[in-house]
Parts: structure tokens; sequence; C-alpha cells
């Protein structure tokens, strides 16, 4: 039997692909979201095509409308109060290296995915550290992990560079985006069935919740997502790129 390249890890199985456990967690965390949004919207939506069609027929809109029109437009700016607070995250910022970052997004979701099962280069030249909230720094690594593994046709990686702009890049050796960018990172916007389309857009709050830069590119036959990271964020980043 002939072994295997270990710079060409072979595709997960489906019986042994832990992705296939996140997907209905974030089905139903997506789900509860627009039932509730959409709950709350009805009311409104109701009221205001009423205002509309008896405005239409040349009707005037009397006080008790104008009330009812008053109250739904209160109800609105509260939903809309409680997702902006939805999407705040206090950061709790700290010191960690590319490698921490990478480690930790592995081991986030149980059965932890193999080092192995990745081509890694997160090992800068000399000592960099990050600044950043490891946790959701790795919560949006994993999400690119993730999404590049189900994305590869036989191999996907993660390195880190320091120059000329820090960054990782998450990527892998699949057919490509079928989305332009802009509508891969909308919230519930996916090109796969069984997917909810909230992968991309977790991993772009997180890097703006840090002030990094979230951008999808196509090089050659790669895919890849790079989360940027301004020079303030990084230390050692100068003496690593002069190399």
């Amino acid at each position: 039997m002939a072994e295997s390249d270990p710079r060409h890890p072979p595709a997960l199985t489906a019986s042994a692909d832990p992705l296939r456990s996140l997907r209905p967690l974030r089905r139903a965390a997506l789900a509860a979201l627009a039932a509730e949004v959409g709950h709350e919207l009805q009311g409104p939506l109701n009221l205001f095509r009423l205002a509309h069609d008896r405005l239409a027929r040349g009707d005037a809109l009397d006080h008790e409308d104008l009330s009812l029109l008053d109250e739904e437009l209160l109800r609105l700016s509260r939903l809309s109060a409680r997702l902006r607070t939805l999407a705040h995250s206090s950061l709790e910022l700290g010191l960690a290296s590319p490698r921490e970052v990478v480690e930790l997004a592995l081991a986030l979701v149980p059965p932890v995915l193999a080092a192995d099962q990745l081509e890694l280069d997160v090992e800068p030249p000399e000592p960099i550290t990050l600044t950043c909230d490891l946790k959701l720094l790795a919560a949006a690594v994993r999400e690119l992990i993730d999404n590049a593994l189900e994305a590869r046709t036989r191999r996907a990686g993660v390195r880190f560079q320091a120059a000329p702009r820090p960054g990782l890049c998450i990527w892998d050796d699949g057919a490509g985006l079928e989305l332009d960018s802009a509508s891969a990172m909308t919230w519930g916007v996916t090109t796969h069935p069984l997917a909810a389309g909230i992968g991309l857009t977790l991993a772009l709050r997180a890097a703006r919740a840090h002030g990094f830069t979230l951008e999808l590119q196509r090089r050659a036959d790669s895919t890849e997502a790079w989360l940027l990271l301004p020079e303030r964020a990084v230390r050692g980043v100068a003496s690593a790129g002069a190399r």
C-alpha cells in the first residue's frame, strides 16, 4: 500500500467530518433569530400596508391611524436597538501568538480537528504576538477553517504573513467562490443547502470588532480568506518583515 503524502492530506470522510455536527446548531441559531425578527416585523408591515392602501385610494389617515403608526415606529426603534446591542461585542484584549490563535480555533468545537488535517505555517521567523481577544479571533479563524475544509478538493491550510501586511490566511484548493465577496459575507447567504450561511458573516463581525479586515481572494488555483491586521495590533512585525 502506498504511503500517504503528508503535504496532501486526504479529504475528510462524511462519517469523520466534525463540520456536519455544526450545521444544525448554526441553522437553529439563525432560525431562532429570523423567527424573532420576523414576528416583530409582521405587525408594522401589516399596518404600513393598510396605510399604503388607504393613501393609494385617496383616503386620509385619521388621528387613530397616526397614533398606531407612531406605536409601530416605536416598536421598530426598540427592535433596532436590541439588534444593535446583540451585535455589540466587548473585547477582552490580550497578547497571543499566531500559533495560539490557530490552536484554539482547532480546539473550539469537538471532536477536535487534528493539526495534520491542515497545512499549517503559522510560525514566523521571529517571535510575534497579536493584540486581540483570543477567543473571538479564534472563533473567526475557526469559521474560515471550516469553510476551507468544506471547499477544498484535497488541500487546505493556514499561514501567517508578517509582511508586507500582517495577516492570517486560510486557504483551500477548491473551485473558488460561487458568489462575489460582498454576497458571500452577507448573513444567511449560502450556496450549500445544508449550511446556515453565517460562517463568513461571523468571521467578518469578529474582524471588524477588532478593527481588522477580512478579504476574500482567488489566486491561481486556490481561494484565500485573509484576516488582515493593522501593524498597531502586531508586536515584532518590523523585525520579522525585515528578514
